[in-house]
């Protein structure tokens, strides 16, 4: 696997450089164990940790009124110790985090979050950052590539992803695959989807990467008119959504391509973690990262194999590094070996939901988006979905309004059950609390998305 094969690479390079600030890893570098890889990351945690507290006036306050010094980390289960960090000080007090000087910092990334407060969060990187960026993108797209057993030099990657300032997105991913040798064609995420598609026609890209509802878009729409296995598409790289078995099943079909999902944020530097060829889970970049999961109400830290909040510490960042911060996001670090063969790289279970990104309905059930994603995407016919509850007398309705391919009143009633069999959906109509859901069609192109978060569910009940 390239991003193993990366890491330890990384690991030697780092041991050759400071043979004595890293004494344990400077044995045998052509073997690299898990151990190793351990070692390395309490090396680049006490250097982080260190970092922080001399430069950050945000850090040195935290960690001075719970009683943390550097000192006292001595291994990695003393992380535990540290203070976390959440999204509301990326909007309370950014500049606070800082550890260097404002004249240092190259990129600013302004991201509104997705719960009800809308503040924006602001997440600001050095030149040396945007580098560290870079370098990492290069095994998360090099990885699926190797698994399909495509030459990285020359190969074309198409983009999909935000861009706007010389710095975006799209930029930084570009200069990625720049880096791997091959070559990157921006796609544009504004214009229409048949502008989009004739876009990759004319770039002829090996490789489609974007979010999963834009490329899921564009291959609904192409494949009324083209013949897709034929374009010379092998591998689809989906980023920054959920992305359900059923929409996974669908893709590998209508390209006949391999499909491989990332797991990344604008807090990780956008690159984080890739799935393997045996599409369980995701391999993290050790480098660069450390990733705990925690009880999402207590902050406990939870065993290896148990669900919780994901909690990611970045280890190589000079501007803004962020020490155990709370992603919100639900899943759980997969124990044992994987399928690929990999034995030093640990992955990250399925992230199904995020903490905050609930809704309650009758009788105090809970659901959420990929709940829905998993039914409806399993009609091949289904472009889009968003979901509306409301309050009707003494009950609450739910209306799924779609967009699909061609409708019909037998994929109106399918559809329709679908929704019903969803367990706490099932249960709250059995228990006459919630109407039977109704399905509307929406006109072609109707259901548009902004932004990176992608809301799915829009709750219109007026609080008692």
């Amino acid at each position: 696997m390239f991003l193993e094969e990366w890491i330890h690479n990384k690991i030697r390079l780092q041991a050759e450089k400071d043979p004595e600030g890293h004494k344990r890893v400077s044995g045998d570098l052509q073997h690299i164990t898990t151990d190793m890889v351990r070692d390395y990351q309490l090396f680049k945690l006490k250097s982080a940790v260190n970092h922080v507290y001399s430069n950050s006036t945000f850090y040195r306050e935290l960690y001075n009124n719970n009683g943390f010094t550097p000192e006292d980390l001595k291994s990695l289960d003393d992380m535990t110790k540290i203070p976390f960090t959440t999204a509301e000080n990326l909007w309370e007090s950014p500049y606070r985090l800082l550890c260097v000087s404002l004249t240092e910092i190259d990129r600013i990334f302004t991201r509104v979050t997705s719960g009800t407060t809308g503040h924006p969060k602001r997440i600001l990187f050095s030149g040396d950052d945007l580098e560290i960026i870079t370098d990492g993108m290069v095994p998360m797209i090099q990885t699926p590539l190797s698994f399909c057993g495509i030459s990285p030099k020359g190969c074309r990657v198409q983009i999909f992803l935000a861009n706007g300032t010389e710095l975006s997105q799209v930029h930084l991913v570009s200069k990625g695959v720049e880096k791997m040798g091959g070559v990157p064609a921006r796609g544009d995420i504004f214009a229409s989807t048949n502008e989009q598609i004739s876009s990759i026609l004319a770039a002829k890209p090996t490789m489609l990467m974007g979010s999963a509802t834009r490329i899921y878009r564009i291959t609904q729409e192409a494949r009324q008119s083209l013949d897709l296995p034929n374009l010379g598409i092998n591998v689809l790289f989906i980023t920054s959504e959920y992305l359900s078995p059923s929409m996974r099943e669908n893709l590998a079909s209508f390209w006949n391509a391999d499909v491989f999902h990332h797991y990344g944020m604008t807090e990780t530097g956008l690159a984080g973690a890739i799935e393997c060829n045996a599409h369980d889970g995701y391999h993290f970049n050790e480098v660069d990262f450390l990733f705990e999961v925690v009880d999402p109400a207590t902050g406990d830290l939870l065993p290896e194999g148990e669900e919780g909040e994901l909690v990611f510490t970045s280890l190589s960042r000079r501007a803004m590094p962020l020490l155990r911060y709370r992603t919100g996001d639900i899943a759980k670090l997969l124990t044992g070996p994987c399928g690929c063969g990999t034995s030093t790289v640990r992955r990250i279970g399925r992230i199904a939901k995020r903490v905050g990104g609930t809704a309650e309905i009758a009788g105090g059930r809970t659901i959420y988006p990929s709940l829905f994603d998993d039914k409806l995407y399993a009609f091949r016919e289904l472009v889009d979905y968003r979901i509306i509850l409301a309050k009707e007398g003494d009950k609450e309705a739910l209306t799924c309004t779609v967009e699909v391919v061609e409708g019909n009143a037998a994929l109106e009633k399918d559809l329709a059950s679908a929704i019903t069999s969803i367990d706490p959906i099932n249960r709250s109509i059995e228990d006459g609390l919630l109407a039977q859901p109704r399905i509307e069609f929406a006109r072609r192109g109707e259901i548009t998305r902004t932004g990176r978060m992608k809301q799915r569910i829009i709750d219109e009940r007026v609080p008692d």
